[in-house]
């Protein structure tokens, strides 16, 4: 009969409706996480426990009206989305796809990769994250298919293939549109099973590989930002099988309730965004502290900067430990054994001092953007007076390892930045792979637009010739110095 009151409890009814509808909401866009298997299935159940034993019929809306709610939306949008989304289990059957893409307009030049090369490279890069390559098989094409990327009928028997050799994972040795990633999903899953076989493309399993090789938080911030950012025009590719994308929130048919609201695909993608934010927030304070550091060594030293770049595993770590008569870089047999840049201060052999910084291996195919992610990679490279490309010239394909880093830096837009290349491993060099010696000045001409001032041959693993490039650093260094006379009247 109290007026006052009985608006109290109207507001709380229409208070506890709203809660109900935002509980449901949540439920049912976890509920569209799990039921669209594969992936998510896995990154759902692990984050929302409730979820995991629902399957077939028991799927229904009673029963999820039923759950409790798991997690907040603010730890929704910080956590579901994690790098679970491009983990592929260690020891996953494998098997790679290639194609010799007639139109390339690299094809005319001398020093660009075979298709044989390239997919050679990409079975080791597949054996670096633990997987298992039972075959591989290239196409020859002028254009690759908008839809599928290879053609139809290449299609079909790459689809009898996997099931014969039961393979669970296929990569693409180019880098695939979110649609032709989805189609040839799609066809895998009509013969193979929804989920059975992931799809992937060089890019994700290189960032696959930095995923497991990342140690530092700044690194891990890198990889994290760098793989969201590549799923996000892939979201549908990867999240589409099971329930619709289409599926919307709210609850229709309800009076004061939600309307049609966002599709589920519209909600992946702000909550993708959000955790990027999220990301990139937590990268500027480790960015913003660096920077600190960097500041005062500058102020401090004063000293010029000498950035080793070169192509993965050509042997960048074990030079800067020969430098520094120590062993504090890690340094292995592998690609990508570091993500971070490690700078050292080492004495000149005229007694002047500068600082060495170790930079991220470079591999052909790697997409400019995805070397940009690594921002403390990129700062070294801006900030160096000098750049030491390392090269690993007892390698086949040295020349083409030297084009693929020249071209990565020339889209960096650092080509004027002076440069001596070292031709590490001499000790290993033989003459007849590429015929020419090491002193020849065609090493210089491997690329047409980034060229080094001088060459030398070293072997960091056996020390031979470590004085030469020291004294060489050291000549490069002085004729960039500029000599001012004050005449004081």
């Amino acid at each position: 009969s109290n007026p006052m009151m009985a608006g109290h409890h109207v507001c709380a009814l229409l208070a506890l409706l709203a809660m109900a509808q935002e509980t449901m909401t949540f439920q049912t866009s976890m509920y569209a996480l799990h039921n669209r298997g594969g992936l998510n299935r896995r990154a759902a159940s692990s984050f929302c426990p409730q979820l995991a034993p629902l399957s077939g019929a028991g799927r229904n809306m009673q029963t999820r009206t039923q759950m409790q709610p798991c997690i907040t939306m603010q730890q929704q949008s910080a956590g579901i989305f994690t790098n679970d989304m491009l983990n592929v289990d260690k020891g996953s059957r494998t098997y790679l796809v290639g194609a010799d893409i007639r139109r390339n307009k690299y094809k005319t030049l001398e020093n660009t990769w075979s298709v044989q090369d390239s997919m050679a490279e990409l079975e080791r890069l597949s054996e670096t994250a633990g997987l298992i390559v039972v075959g591989s098989e290239f196409q020859v094409m002028q254009n690759p298919s908008p839809a599928s990327f290879i053609g139809e009928g290449k299609l079909a028997e790459l689809v009898a293939k996997c099931k014969d050799l039961q393979v669970t994972t296929v990569i693409f040795d180019e880098e695939l549109s979110p649609a032709q990633g989805r189609n040839i999903q799609n066809e895998l899953a009509l013969v193979m099973g929804e989920g059975a076989v992931k799809v992937l493309d060089r890019t994700m399993l290189i960032l696959q590989i930095f995923a497991q090789r990342a140690r530092t938080k700044e690194a891990k911030l890198q990889v994290s930002a760098a793989q969201m950012k590549y799923m996000i025009p892939r979201l549908q590719y990867f999240m589409t099988t099971g329930a619709g994308m289409d599926s919307r929130g709210g609850a229709a048919g309800s009076k004061g309730m939600k309307g049609i609201g966002e599709t589920q695909l519209e909600v992946d993608k702000r909550l993708f965004r959000k955790q990027i934010q999220k990301v990139e927030e937590e990268m500027d304070q480790v960015r913003t502290q660096r920077e600190v550091y960097r500041q005062k060594r500058r102020e401090r030293d004063n000293l010029p900067i000498v950035a080793i770049v070169g192509y993965t595993n050509a042997g960048k770590s074990t030079l800067l430990n020969r430098l520094t008569q120590e062993e504090s870089v890690y340094a292995d047999d592998m690609l990508f054994a570091t993500l971070d840049p490690t700078t050292r201060r080492v004495r000149l052999p005229g007694g002047k001092e500068v600082l060495w910084s170790d930079t991220v291996g470079f591999i052909q195919k790697l997409p400019t953007k995805l070397v940009s992610s690594f921002r403390a990679t990129l700062e070294e490279l801006e900030d160096a007076s000098l750049v030491v490309h390392v090269v690993d010239a007892a390698h086949p394909l040295a020349k083409q390892q030297i084009w693929s880093v020249q071209n990565i830096i020339e889209e960096l837009m650092m080509e004027d930045t002076p440069q001596i290349l070292v031709l590490n491993k001499m000790d290993a060099y033989q003459e007849s792979t590429h015929n020419m010696t090491l002193d020849d000045p065609e090493w210089l001409r491997v690329h047409h637009r980034v060229i080094p001032e001088c060459v030398v041959a070293t072997s960091a693993k056996k020390n031979l010739n470590m004085d030469v490039l020291m004294e060489t650093v050291e000549q490069a260094l002085l004729q960039m110095t500029v000599v001012c006379t004050c005449v004081c009247g």
